[in-house]
């Protein structure tokens, strides 16, 4: 008789995919309870959208900070952050890949007006991949959300370049900077682009806004700094208007002479009568030293008679042509007919 089949099921989990489950929900949970808490407070100012104005509207005029006071609540600032569309941020395969990153965020923060307490938690906000990997793991070993939200953005930053931006790459930023110099073909203002960037990378190494301007200018090429020279700035915008100012004069002579035009508002071409009366006056300055004063053969008229002083070879004072240079030539030309 064959063995009675069991009809009973297991029901028990595996243990490890039950830890992989509660790691995930772990994980994820932070995510969801403010992604779900942001769509709550978003529909509540949506329904409560004119009773927000009343209230703003009555608080303003009662007291004269009140309407000007900043949020405290991190989701009204998430909402406005977001409406700025914030770039996201995974990986750098360049230094300053992170550094225009930072650069963006910083922008937004500086329109909105954003307090520094809520800024590293808006910018860990748009981090994804393995950059969000990566803080994650150092936001729980640091002590989690409590930690982010005491962390001014200035100490974040350094974290975040010191994982983006490594030492090695740092010391050839700082090379570079103590030794910038404008390059030939580079305008002031893309130079102060390039000084600019190598600022922001060094922070407080490359000194008071007073130290990057004199830096600045004497990175200047030889033109532009002999004439700001003996200026004194205190700060970089200030050297970089006063170049380009030296440069914009230096290009107006050759700008208004490509810029010519007539009556009828046409171009004037140059044309090959200014090279022909070159031309012309420089045969007659040639035709000048062979016969005008300061010539080799004096002053002669049409049949080669000298009019005026004679060269330095003759002894004629008045100019009646028997010069001992023609008088030797004669005596030469007999001898040899006899």
């Amino acid at each position: 008789m064959p063995p009675r089949r069991s009809n009973r099921v297991n029901n028990e989990a595996d243990p490890a995919f039950t830890v992989a489950v509660a790691h995930a929900v772990a994980d994820l949970l932070p995510t969801l309870t403010a992604r779900i808490t942001y769509e709550i407070r978003q529909n509540e100012n949506n329904e409560n959208n004119g009773n927000r104005k009343n209230v703003r509207r009555v608080n303003t005029e009662g007291s004269g900070n009140d309407g000007n006071a900043q949020p405290t609540d991190i989701y009204v600032w998430l909402e406005r952050f977001q409406k700025q569309k914030p770039q996201t941020f995974s990986s750098a395969s360049m230094p300053v890949e992170a550094e225009n990153w930072i650069t963006h965020i910083e922008k937004i923060f500086e329109v909105l007006g954003c307090g520094d307490q809520f800024k590293a938690r808006l910018a860990t906000y748009k981090l994804e991949g393995d950059a969000h990997s990566w803080w994650r793991a150092y936001k729980q070993a640091k002590g989690g959300d409590a930690y982010v939200a005491t962390l001014p953005w200035n100490d974040f930053r350094d974290i975040f370049f010191l994982k983006y931006f490594p030492y090695s790459e740092k010391e050839k930023c700082e090379r570079e900077y103590k030794s910038i110099r404008q390059l030939p073909e580079e305008t002031s203002t893309d130079f102060m682009k390039r000084f600019l960037r190598l600022a922001g990378f060094l922070g407080a190494k490359a000194g008071t806004q007073e130290e990057q301007a004199k830096h600045f200018k004497w990175g200047m090429n030889g033109f532009v700094l002999n004439r700001i020279l003996n200026t004194e700035f205190t700060d970089v915008a200030q050297v970089a208007n006063a170049a380009r100012n030296v440069e914009i004069f230096r290009d107006r002579p050759k700008n208004e002479g490509n810029n010519k035009r007539d009556r009828d508002g046409h171009r004037i071409r140059p044309s090959d009568t200014p090279a022909q009366g070159s031309n012309q006056r420089a045969y007659d300055r040639r035709d000048n030293d062979r016969y005008g004063n300061s010539g080799r053969y004096g002053n002669r008229d049409s049949y080669g008679n000298n009019r005026g002083r004679s060269d330095r070879q003759g002894n004629d004072r008045h100019g009646n042509g028997s010069d001992k240079r023609g008088t030797s030539t004669q005596r030469v030309w007999r001898n040899q007919d006899q």
